[in-house]
């Protein structure tokens, strides 16, 4: 069969899979959770107020949300430091404006209109990394990788949800793709082209930052600086920053500050690390205090400074103080026990790789993702490996997969975060598996 029939085949049958998926989210099978906190954003965007979050967010007690937000609403701010009805800067824009460009369209707090969208574009999501795979994979390797991003669950899952993955996830493929073709030929249309996507990219998520610098450090190594390089890689970052430039200014003038990334750095750090030893925890979901309880009871006698891993009694602080200080605290307080600080690192490793979710599901949920996702964990660090031996491209390719892991195991993890990474991943697991399967045949001619 021609390949041109099988794309053909392996897109219908991811339509088919979603057009399912849209059903069950038309039925509310799928939680909203913190969705809520996105489309309230949105609305205000829409209805002119700005970047703010809502004032009734503190209050409103809609069973969609999730209960774990309920902690952080009793501190003084949405997520222990997002104040109401005050422009923010603790979470960038990009996902709040492309739902308020759906609200827009069609009704405001149209959620079932965004998951909709979400799944189409998921279209494209399998279409561009199948373009990517091609660059790495051939005959039933590519077909194999292809018929894995059109049923993934867990990217099914974030496209059937209103949550920053999967647009993510397109732009985070869509990126890859524009970088390979500028390490290709590094000619200045193309650097422009990577760029602009990196800059958008970050305003759904930071996680993009550090991509545009692993580019140009490997587009150096490639092609040394030189005239064919050095314009292209200016106008490269002139262009990433032309995009960038807005929202700095925006938040000199409404926060009163230059300020690039979002205000979530201390929350962050403290949810992942100080909060495992605090009261905070003992509401924790089943899977998070049966991976981090075994943390919690080895080292919580133990610990140095513990007073710095409660989260502070905010009162009148701003975002950015909120910020600086919950980042000074859980900063000082993984100086002071850096062992543990290992050992949680373990931990959101397991919790990045797991292949079914730990809190309580139907054995569908686990099945599922024992089979898409178990052997990926099993082959891609191999395949990552076997990629650097491949190319300059290859050696970017395996760069942003092996960095982004580390990033997530070092400051925050689990599956959504992972999920945008799902596609690089497996086509690093085909390319060890091939590998193995080329060696196993070649020893066996040997005997």
């Amino acid at each position: 069969m021609q390949r041109k029939k099988l794309e053909l085949y392996i897109i219908l049958l991811a339509l088919v899979a979603r057009l399912a998926v849209f059903y069950l989210a038309a039925n509310d099978f799928f939680l909203t959770g913190e969705g809520m906190v996105q489309a309230d954003l949105a609305e205000n965007i829409l209805a002119g107020r700005g970047f703010m979050l809502s004032e009734s967010m503190f209050h409103d007690a809609d069973p969609r949300r999730d209960a774990s937000l309920e902690f952080f609403r009793e501190t003084g701010g949405f997520y222990g430091a997002l104040l109401p009805e005050m422009p923010t800067t603790f979470l960038v824009p990009g996902y709040a404006l492309f739902e308020a460009f759906i609200f827009l369209l069609t009704s405001p707090g149209n959620l079932l209109a965004v998951i909709g969208v979400q799944l189409l574009l998921g279209l494209l999501t399998v279409f561009l990394g199948m373009r990517l795979a091609s660059r790495f994979l051939s005959g039933p390797w590519y077909i194999a990788a292809g018929l894995f991003m059109a049923l993934d669950p867990f990217e099914l899952y974030y496209q059937a949800i209103p949550a920053t993955q999967a647009l993510f996830s397109l732009l985070f493929i869509t990126g890859l793709l524009l970088s390979l073709r500028f390490l290709e030929k590094p000619v200045i249309s193309r650097g422009i082209y990577a760029g602009l996507l990196w800059g958008v990219t970050f305003f759904v998520r930071p996680a993009a930052l550090p991509m545009v610098a692993l580019l140009m450090v490997v587009a150096i190594l490639k092609w040394k600086i030189s005239r064919k390089i050095v314009p292209a890689l200016l106008l490269l970052i002139v262009a990433f920053g032309a995009v960038l430039s807005p929202w700095v200014i925006r938040n000199r003038n409404t926060m009163g500050r230059y300020q690039l990334l979002p205000l979530q750095g201390g929350v962050q750090m403290w949810e992942f690390n100080g909060r495992i030893f605090t009261d905070a925890f003992l509401n924790e979901t089943e899977g998070a205090r049966m991976l981090y309880g075994p943390v919690r009871e080895t080292w919580l006698p133990r610990l140095r400074n513990a007073e710095l891993a409660e989260f502070p009694a905010f009162t009148v602080e701003s975002e950015f103080e909120r910020d600086s200080i919950l980042y000074s605290r859980q900063s000082r307080f993984i100086k002071a026990n850096p062992i543990v600080f290992l050992h949680l690192s373990a931990c959101r490793f397991t919790e990045f790789f797991k292949p079914f979710p730990l809190n309580h599901f139907s054995p569908v949920h686990t099945g599922l993702g024992l089979i898409s996702f178990f052997w990926v964990g099993v082959f891609c660090f191999a395949g990552i490996v076997l990629m650097v031996r491949r190319g300059w491209s290859s050696v970017f390719m395996a760069g942003v997969t092996a960095g982004y892991i580390l990033m997530h195991l070092l400051t925050a993890s689990g599956t959504p975060h992972r999920v945008a990474l799902d596609i690089p991943l497996v086509i690093a697991a085909l390319i060890a598996l091939r590998y193995s399967l080329q060696r196993f045949r070649a020893g066996k001619t040997a005997a």
